[in-house]
């Protein structure tokens, strides 16, 4: 099975290395017209571009390079959700893509963290096309994240659910397919939880929820497990 795994991504990266670096280059250019000169377009075209990634992952990776794994079909259907969570934010424009000074930090070092991804493999003594790159689904997630980090006057949470959802899968392929370099995503995952709740958490009128402190246990209970199930992977 973990022979399997490899030898996907290897095909993977080797019919697909341009494509991959076609894909970098776009998603680079919109965060930094987002990030310094906002414009409409930039903003449609980011979301446009996060439709797109997300069906390449759903389609390209694992349709055609994983197919021979087990439950690509369902990893499929996951990554479709994840491109219309993004389709449904086109149309309705909810997601601003505003720029918002709270978290903007750990923003821009999420947003830099999918580039270590074949670095750490490298370090491991990888090479090239068995290595892990930007453009893998677990990559693929944490961009977005940043990205909602990074942006997070209005976000879409839907699309926020699904990469913590992604982030707990990931977290069971690290022993599995000794893939550490999953946890980078988990790592960044379990503090953007925290924040975003928290977050929404001040916002929602108090006679809607339970009291503060309960829903901060809660929260911080949720991470806690989640840091603990990545630590004993």
């Amino acid at each position: 099975m973990k022979e399997i795994f490899w030898n996907s991504i290897a095909e993977y990266n080797a019919a697909t290395w341009a494509w991959q670096a076609a894909f970098m280059a776009v998603a680079a250019v919109l965060t930094l017209v987002l990030w310094f000169k906002p414009k409409k377009w930039a903003k449609t075209g980011m979301k446009i571009y996060m439709i797109a990634v997300s069906l390449w992952i759903a389609f390209v990776y694992y349709m055609k390079f994983g197919a021979s794994r087990e439950y690509s079909n369902v990893m499929t259907i996951f990554w479709c959700l994840m491109a219309a969570a993004w389709l449904y934010d086109l149309l309705t424009r909810f997601s601003t893509f505003g720029k918002s000074g709270k978290y903007r930090p750990w923003g821009i070092i999420m947003l830099v963290l999918p580039l270590a991804y074949p670095a750490v493999s490298m370090l491991r003594g990888l090479e090239f096309p068995e290595i892990t790159t930007p453009m893998l689904p677990s990559a693929v997630a944490l961009y977005m994240l940043g990205m909602l980090m990074a942006f997070n006057e209005k976000i879409n949470f839907f699309a926020f659910i699904l990469i913590l959802h992604w982030a707990v899968i990931a977290m069971s392929k690290i022993g599995i397919f000794n893939i550490p370099e999953d946890a980078i995503l988990a790592a960044a995952c379990i503090p953007s939880m925290v924040i975003f709740y928290l977050q929404m958490l001040n916002s929602c009128p108090q006679g809607l929820r339970p009291s503060t402190k309960t829903v901060k246990i809660l929260i911080f209970s949720v991470a806690a497990v989640l840091a603990g199930c990545m630590f004993i992977a």
